[in-house]
This record gives C-alpha cells, sequence and structure tokens, in this order.
C-alpha cells in the first residue's frame, strides 16, 4: 500500500487541479483552508496563492498576515507562511499593503540566538521597493549593517536595491560613516560606481590615502582593484601614492603585476615613475616583462638606457 499522503500534499495536489480551470473554486477552497485553523491546510493554500496570486484573496491574506504576526514565535515558526503571503502580496501590487511590507522588514525572531526571520525582512524590503519607493530608502539604510543571514542578506538586498532605484547617496554615507570591513567595501564601493562617477572617484582617493596612513594592505587591495575594474580614471594618482607609500612587499608586487596587465597608458606611467623613483624597480620590470606590449618594451628599454 502506498504511504499515505500528508493533508498539505493532498490539498494543494487539490488547488493545482482547481488552478488549472476554476478560479472561482480554486478561490473558494483556497479561502477556505485559509480559514481553517489548520497550519498544513493553510500552507498548501499559501503555496498555491504564490504561484497563482488572486486580488480577490488579498483580504484574507492580510488577515492571516496580521494572526501569524501576534505570535509568529509561535505561530509561524521561521515566517514560512508569512513570507508566502508577502510573494502572493508582492505579485498583486495593492499600494495599499505597505504596512505589511514595512512590518516585514522590520520583523526579527530569535530561537536560541539565531535570527529565523531574516528572509522575511528580504521580501518585506523587495515589496517596499516595489510598491512604496517614497519611503523604502528610509527602511532600506536600517539594514546596510542587517547580516543576520546567508551570503550578507538582508544586506546585500537592501544595497542592491538602493543602487537598483538610484538612492547611491545612501551608498556612499554607509562607506564614509565608520570603518567597513574590506570585503564588504568591495561590494558597496562597485554599486556605488554605478552612480555618479566623480563621487566614486572621490570616495576611492580618499579612502586609498585613508588605506595608506593605516598601512591597511587588505582595505588597499579591495580598493585598486575596484578602482582598476572600474576604469576609475579619476583615481589612478592615488594609486601611484600608494605604491609610493608604506606597503608590504607582496602588495607592492601584486599592484605591480595588476597595473601592468592592463596596459593603459596612465597606469603604465606610474610604473615607469616607479622604475626609476620607486623602491623596487626590478620588481616592476618583472612585472611588465610577464606579457610585454609594445608599450611596456619601450618602457623597459628606457629604464635600461637610463641605468646603463
Amino acid at each position: 500500500m502506498p504511504p499515505k499522503k500528508r493533508p498539505s500534499s493532498i490539498e494543494l495536489s487539490r488547488l493545482k487541479v482547481l488552478a488549472a480551470g476554476d478560479e472561482a473554486a480554486f478561490l473558494a477552497h483556497a479561502l477556505e483552508l485559509l480559514a481553517s485553523g489548520d497550519r498544513l491546510a493553510r500552507e498548501a493554500a499559501l503555496a498555491a496563492l504564490a504561484e497563482r496570486p488572486l486580488a480577490a484573496a488579498r483580504d484574507a491574506l492580510r488577515a492571516l498576515y496580521a494572526a501569524l504576526d501576534a505570535d509568529g514565535l509561535k505561530l509561524d515558526q521561521g515566517a514560512a507562511m508569512r513570507e508566502m503571503i508577502v510573494r502572493t502580496l508582492r505579485a498583486i501590487g495593492d499600494t495599499r499593503d505597505r504596512d505589511i511590507a514595512a512590518r516585514a522588514s522590520e520583523t526579527v525572531e530569535i530561537i536560541m540566538g539565531q535570527d529565523i526571520a531574516w528572509q522575511l525582512r528580504v521580501h518585506g524590503l523587495r515589496m517596499l521597493a516595489e510598491i512604496a519607493l517614497d519611503v523604502f530608502p528610509y527602511y532600506a539604510v536600517e539594514h546596510l549593517d542587517d547580516y543576520a543571514g546567508i551570503d550578507g542578506e538582508p544586506a546585500n538586498t537592501a544595497f542592491q536595491l538602493l543602487a537598483g532605484t538610484g538612492h547611491h547617496l545612501s551608498i556612499y554615507q554607509w562607506l564614509i560613516a565608520a570603518d567597513r570591513d574590506p570585503a564588504l567595501v568591495a561590494g558597496a564601493f562597485e554599486l556605488l560606481a554605478a552612480g555618479p562617477r566623480e563621487i566614486a572617484g572621490r570616495f576611492a582617493v580618499n579612502a586609498i590615502d585613508t588605506a595608506l596612513r593605516r598601512a591597511d594592505d587588505a582595505l588597499s587591495t579591495v580598493l585598486v582593484e575596484a578602482i582598476v575594474g572600474l576604469e576609475l580614471a579619476a583615481a589612478y594618482p592615488a594609486l601611484g601614492r600608494l605604491m609610493s607609500g608604506k606597503l608590504s612587499d607582496e602588495l607592492y608586487n601584486y599592484l605591480a603585476v595588476l597595473l601592468a596587465g592592463t596596459n593603459r597608458p596612465p597606469l603604465l606611467a606610474i610604473l615607469e615613475d616607479q622604475l626609476h623613483r620607486g623602491r623596487h624597480p626590478r620588481v616592476v620590470a618583472e612585472a611588465l616583462r610577464i606579457r610585454t606590449t609594445p608599450e611596456q618594451a619601450a618602457i623597459l628599454k628606457r629604464w635600461e638606457e637610463a641605468d646603463a
């Protein structure tokens, strides 16, 4: 005898059949399950509505969200049902649901020291960006240091949505407000560079000077890679100051190879200056010999003739 299906599986199968043909019957059965009080039945109805969102279910979804949210740790541990409700309301797209989006974005529930509601905050932020753009950035900046979940979430979503909606000022303020983990600076700086290039270059120059004063190789590496990768020409002179400053031999060698690999004239000019006036001319020469271009060959020739 085959194993007996769980009630949720049976109800979900029935809902899928109804959804394929009879919208009125599908809606009626989904609403009946939502009102039943049975957790598995509710989960089945919410999963079906997430796949086929109907505006007519909005009032019931709102009421269920309020009921679950009143005692989330007991009634919806892990916030799975509330997440499905928010996903469905996002698809419906009614601006009157901004209150639920805001509530979802700020929900924190802790069990044994673990934040188990961080995914709900991610969905709340996405919903705010979709239906309440006027207030979204204010909520988003509250989460720029919210790294409760995997892959830097919900902070990663907050950064991405701010950049995607043109709110680069908030990212800039976050970058300059405090000392940040270099690993976090890299992603934020890349998003900042999608805004005004002048501001991205300004940040890069100031941050390079700060990293140089602190002899912070980790931050220097992140900044250099971003400046080179994003081709922030306004910050190129700062790279010259960095190579002339106090940095580790390992980082110096890496910078020489990185700049040589671009073959860009302004960056090659930095290396040529280091050949003649830098601390490690042999390191620079070796970097230029890795894959020597005509431009680099000319630089090496001038250096060798000057030393002859």
